[in-house]
């Protein structure tokens, strides 16, 4: 079938995307100049400013694209996971699939932050502070309803979060590990590593039955 117009339209940005993250990804935010994206892209500069305004705001555009999803899903997965070791390996796994099935994103995510200032950099703060104070909250709860025994919940939230960010940077598919199984694993460290227990036994991922890392991700 014909594409349509506004098909069209949205295509454009996502190239322009694409290949800024590739770019941003492998030169670094201040060694990529907007006319390598626009060649990158197959766009002119009109059209690229025409989308994006500015370097920096396809930054944010990106940043933003690249968190919110995984913030939402989070949210969604706290919801239907009531019980802290269930919602933790949940968000301990979503977090680990997406880093490294949309690793370079979430490479330039993690990495070009100090390229922003200003009104851009608060905006892409304030959605990660929202995303790292679901997992706070849920080892808090833990914390709260004796399921989990540590002594300072935001710093060791802080750790299990940049532990579960550091796959983008070393796991590639098609080793001697699956990523599902990458995630189960890690999931079972960050129950570890909160000292997970019911009834006196170590809680292990094995024993929740939460269903696959993608079961609250967007399609």
């Amino acid at each position: 079938m014909p594409r349509t117009p506004a098909a069209e339209a949205g295509e454009t940005p996502r190239r322009i995307r694409s290949a800024a993250i590739g770019l941003f990804a492998e030169r670094g935010f201040h060694g990529t100049g907007i006319r390598d994206i626009a060649a990158q892209s197959g766009v002119t500069l009109s059209s690229l400013y025409h989308h994006f305004g500015s370097k920096d705001d396809l930054l944010v555009a990106i940043m933003i694209a690249s968190t919110e999803p995984l913030r939402r899903a989070a949210e969604e997965a706290c919801q239907v996971l009531q019980p802290p070791p269930e919602r933790l390996a949940m968000l301990i796994e979503q977090h680990v699939w997406v880093h490294v099935t949309d690793r370079l994103a979430k490479i330039v995510s993690d990495t070009e932050l100090r390229a922003l200032s200003g009104e851009r950099r608060e905006r892409v703060l304030d959605l990660r502070d929202s995303y790292e104070g679901i997992w706070r909250r849920t080892v808090e709860d833990g914390v709260a309803a004796g399921t989990f025994t540590v002594p300072n919940a935001k710093v060791l939230t802080i750790g299990l979060l940049e532990m579960c960010t550091a796959v983008s940077h070393w796991f590639r598919p098609g080793g001697d590990l699956e990523l599902a199984e990458l995630c189960h694993t890690y999931a079972d460290g960050g129950l570890a590593l909160m000292r997970a227990a019911r009834d006196g036994r170590p809680v292990r991922r094995a024993d929740l039955d939460i269903g696959e890392p993608t079961r609250f991700l967007p399609n």
